[in-house]
């Protein structure tokens, strides 16, 4: 079976909240299932967890959960009737807050904390409508529709440019990222991130668990390399962050940012609207095709499916032809996982210089298989960044870490015993990997480690090991 390599998260919702239904996307393929945070109450997303990982240890499979918080929402207020129709020209009130809004005055959530003035712009609905500000102050504006369009209850609003003066974390997060933390999260998603600050504040409450930024702000792209120094990695959330940047700009900016993420040494998400097609549709269109594969093509660690899986009517065949298409994508032989990265920064230059000569040793020798040893998951991470043609089995005694595991490219989580020598481990490993059928007696593996075992070392060793050989040289027999 070709394993594949470029790993893929699918959002929980009404259309798969069921204990059968989560089982198939396991089955299906899913690495990661997303709970988003915007939508449903604590206690079913508990549930879904629960659901998660029964079903992966049931299909011997290593799933993460992904915790997305929602973040400051920007909205309009509501409209009589659910909806108004902004003629391109019309001149309309802008006020601060949440209400009961019209077609000539609109409430705004944040308005006041954007500091528009003359000449700023506000986009509704998802790029929609456009509005350019004429006048006023503050909490209220004057506006003039530059792109109409209709405008329904609690649409998203915008504000490209301007310098929002708005915590990347509210009330409602903090309570969500504590109850994520006490129910298990394996990884955060954090939205509205625009500095390094702000991953600090959502650390300050999760502790370990990685957090991934959303970069869907104008400002966060600015900032991306700090936010990296924080991060554990980045998801290019092309809603948002295609409304701010302006839509002809996105596609630079997914290239650029997946390429920085990885050279940092981080994971790289895609996201928003991939195979958004088959929310309604058993197939994708040919533009959604051509998307996934140049993600794929950039190098992107994971793609992510949203309404096609939460809301969808067809979710598990949409994590499906995901996986078809990634795979199909990695049959290329041209396909490297991306440009090259000719040195990934780390805490220390020995676990970076070793997990590159452990890729680079496989690649020469035609290796199939690197195994390593981790128990942060670091070295496998490491190794994943330079993207060995190899598949890379990470072996590990840590349950967070197997299962957080499962969003690295190319990695091959597996439960691991903690021994006390690194013979031990190696002898381990031989032996679980030809129970598992991975490799076969006499094969040549790359093995990599971080020496004393068990500890969080940095990765220091590198061996080259024959299946079926102790760890000696001499025949396990």
């Amino acid at each position: 079976m070709v394993e594949r390599k470029t790993k893929i998260i699918a959002t929980i919702g009404p259309a798969t909240g069921t204990r059968e239904t989560i089982g198939m996307l396991v089955a299906a393929g899913m690495d990661v299932a997303r709970l988003n945070f915007s939508h449903g109450d604590p206690e079913t997303h508990r549930t879904w967890a629960a659901w998660v990982h029964e079903a992966a240890v049931e299909q011997g499979r290593a799933v993460a959960v992904l915790q997305d918080i929602q973040g400051p929402r920007i909205r309009v207020g509501t409209f009589p009737g659910g909806s108004i129709e902004l003629a391109e020209g019309a001149e309309v009130e802008l006020l601060d807050g949440d209400g009961e809004s019209s077609a000539h005055s609109i409430h705004v959530g944040h308005l006041a904390d954007a500091h528009l003035s003359a000449g700023g712009i506000v986009v509704l609905a998802d790029g929609q409508v456009y509005l350019q500000v004429s006048g006023g102050e503050g909490s209220r504006l004057r506006a003039v529709v530059t792109q109409g369009g209709e405008l329904q209850d609690r649409k998203g609003a915008a504000f490209p440019g301007a310098d929002l003066t708005l915590p990347a974390i509210t009330d409602k997060d903090r309570a969500d990222l504590a109850f994520g933390t006490e129910m298990g999260a394996d990884l955060v998603a954090a939205s509205f991130v625009t500095s390094a600050a702000d991953i600090e504040a959502v650390r300050a409450i999760v502790g370990d668990t990685p957090v991934i930024a959303k970069i869907e702000r104008a400002r966060a792209y600015e900032n991306l390399d700090e936010i990296l120094e924080a991060a554990d990695g980045a998801m290019v959330a092309r809603g948002d962050l295609g409304v701010e940047l302006g839509y002809e700009h996105l596609p630079l900016a997914q290239k650029d940012i997946i390429a920085r993420t990885n050279h940092a040494g981080r994971i790289s998400i895609t996201a928003t609207e991939m195979l958004e097609s088959m929310t309604s549709s058993r197939r994708p269109t040919r533009a959604e095709v051509t998307d996934v594969a140049n993600a794929v093509l950039d190098g992107t660690d994971a793609v992510m499916l949203s309404a096609e899986t939460a809301v969808g009517r067809y979710p598990v065949r949409a994590v499906e032809v995901m996986s078809r298409l990634c795979l199909e994508i990695e049959s290329s032989p041209t396909y490297r996982g991306g440009p090259d990265v000719e040195y990934v920064r780390s805490d220390t230059g020995f676990s970076s210089a070793i997990a590159k000569a452990c890729s680079d040793t496989a690649d020469s020798l035609g290796l199939e298989t690197v195994v390593a040893f981790t128990v942060s998951g670091n070295t496998a991470l490491l190794v994943s960044k330079y993207r060995p043609r190899s598949r890379i089995v990470a072996c590990t005694p840590d349950e967070g870490t197997y299962r957080r595991m499962a969003l690295m490219w190319g990695v091959t989580p597996l439960r691991f015993d903690r021994l006390e020598s690194t013979d031990e481990m190696i002898a381990a490993a031989d032996r679980v990997l030809r129970e598992h059928g991975l490799v076969q007696e006499g094969e040549w593996v790359a093995m990599t480690a971080g020496i004393p075992p068990n500890q969080r070392a940095s990765t220091n060793i590198l061996k080259l090991h024959v299946i079926g050989m102790g760890a000696a040289g001499v025949p396990d027999r």
